[in-house]
């Protein structure tokens, strides 16, 4: 095992263990972790997809319409799945 690889290690470990003698529930710690990826999931989608469609950007690379469209797409059915999670969540 290599020392950066093992440092690395030892403190997932020891930080699972304070969180565990903390009483947070790792479960609910995946949760919370899965909902924030869901909430952010949809901003950076946006961001990407304006540096996306930016020839100044991307110069040559632009991706076609077809594309584009279908990252916009993407981008409104993750924000509206977010919205209605926050809905249901009320």
């Amino acid at each position: 095992m290599k020392p950066a690889f093992a440092a690395r290690l030892f403190a997932f470990v020891a930080l699972s263990v304070a969180l565990n003698f903390a009483g947070v529930s790792e479960i609910r710690a995946l949760f919370v972790a899965a909902v924030l990826n869901g909430v952010i999931a949809p901003i950076l989608l946006v961001v990407i997809m304006l540096a996306a469609s930016d020839r100044r950007v991307l110069g040559d690379f632009v991706p076609g319409r077809a594309l584009i469209a279908l990252g916009w797409t993407t981008a409104a059915i993750m924000a509206a799945a977010t919205i209605l999670m926050f809905v249901t969540f009320l």
